[in-house]
């Protein structure tokens, strides 16, 4: 029987040959992992919520002409806009998650960020309190009334400016550029007010120190029993007002100082303390009567909204005669006040606006601007007399 020949194993090499045969080659720079590009082209932007730059806007604006017409699904545009309603959905949910989260970083825990919602408003732990020496600075506090039976005309006091300045302050809410103008009127006439006292004051205590130079130590007078004023004022032009009392009252003291050491006369002294309080009460005076016509019912809605021309409609008409009546009373308001190029110390007025209202603002702006140069009566809020420069406010008929 013919014996088979012994089968020849197989070498290394033709091993290798065949395994390189039938294992597939390894994959070169794993592009068969990588996540398919969508062949779908859009818009983008720098500032879009999205990752890939997507522009909301611009594919709005490019399938504008598609979604005015039949949307066919045959329309080569028409996966654009499937995508388009995507991002929307997605923004929306992006938005909701950012309010829920209350803009939280992702790490912050749920139980952490709803505790913005649970923090309590900040409030005073104590009451906040005025010393006065002075009558007259009391009396500047608290005004007074008109006496019953007499023609004498009531004095308006701190205590009703604080009042009316927190009116004022509320308005500055509804983007009301009266109330703004207002404000800023006063600040300035009290940035005057205080200038005056702070040089006066410093000038009498001069001549004290010259004394003391000399050899004689004069004494600032002071009340044996000073009042104590609780404030509790609910805005900060409330507390504005207790820093300009107390500094009348410590100008009080000064000037019966001088006179009670027989450095200056009694009538001297009546005239200056005389003077700086009817430079105060012109500007309460002011102030008041910005609080008494801003805050009458057929003008407490007026917005800056107001001066932009609308269709008609009972909403424009009720907005057009709140600026008239305005305008009547006070005048045009300043370009640079409605633009809000000058601003009150403190306002409600919300901060982010959107573009169309900058636009409104400039817009508007440039036509009151014009006609400020126009008429050449343009407003200055700088007034040595305590009183803005320009057209006073105009009582109209009740």
């Amino acid at each position: 029987m013919a014996t088979r020949a012994a089968k020849k194993p197989a070498s290394p090499t033709a091993i290798a040959a065949a395994t390189a045969a039938t294992v597939p080659a390894p994959v070169q720079n794993s592009t068969i992992l990588a996540p398919p590009r969508s062949r779908l082209t859009f818009s983008t932007e720098p500032k879009s919520p999205f990752q890939d730059g997507y522009s909301i806007s611009g594919e709005e604006a490019v399938l504008a002409e598609f979604l005015a017409g039949d949307m066919s699904e045959s329309d080569p545009l028409y996966d654009r806009y499937v995508e388009l309603e995507d991002r929307k959905d997605r923004l929306e949910r992006m938005q909701a998650d950012f309010q829920t989260r209350r803009g939280a970083d992702p790490l912050v825990a749920p139980k952490e960020f709803f505790s913005m919602l649970e923090v309590g408003n900040l409030v005073d732990t104590d009451v906040d309190q005025m010393s006065v020496h002075t009558k007259e600075a009391i009396r500047m506090f608290m005004g007074r009334t008109r006496e019953p039976g007499k023609e004498a005309a009531p004095i308006i006091g701190g205590k009703r400016i604080a009042a009316a300045l927190r009116n004022l302050w509320m308005l500055t809410a509804n983007d009301n550029p009266y109330a703004d103008w207002a404000l800023l009127r006063h600040e300035e006439s009290m940035q005057q007010v205080q200038r005056r006292l702070a040089r006066e004051s410093k000038d009498a205590l001069g001549v004290l120190e010259e004394q003391k130079r000399k050899g004689l130590t004069y004494s600032l007078l002071q009340s044996s029993q000073p009042q104590v004023l609780n404030l509790g004022f609910r805005s900060p032009y409330g507390y504005a007002v207790s820093s300009l009392i107390v500094d009348f009252d410590h100008y009080v003291r000064v000037q019966k100082t001088l006179a009670r050491k027989n450095l200056r006369s009694d009538d001297q002294t009546r005239q200056s303390i005389s003077e700086i309080t009817r430079f105060i009460r012109r500007v309460f005076n002011e102030t008041a009567r910005f609080d008494r016509w801003l805050t009458r019912e057929e003008v407490r809605g007026l917005c800056r909204a107001d001066f932009v021309p609308e269709a008609g409609g009972e909403a424009s008409s009720q907005a057009a005669k709140r600026l008239e009546f305005a305008t009547e009373v006070f005048g045009a308001v300043p370009a640079d006040v409605f633009t809000t190029k000058l601003q009150p110390r403190h306002s409600r007025r919300r901060i982010q606006i959107s573009a169309v209202e900058r636009q409104l603002l400039q817009t508007v702006g440039a036509r009151l601007a014009q006609a400020e140069q126009a008429d050449g009566s343009a407003v200055s809020l700088d007034a040595a007399d305590g009183t803005a420069q320009g057209a006073e406010p105009a009582e109209v008929a009740r």
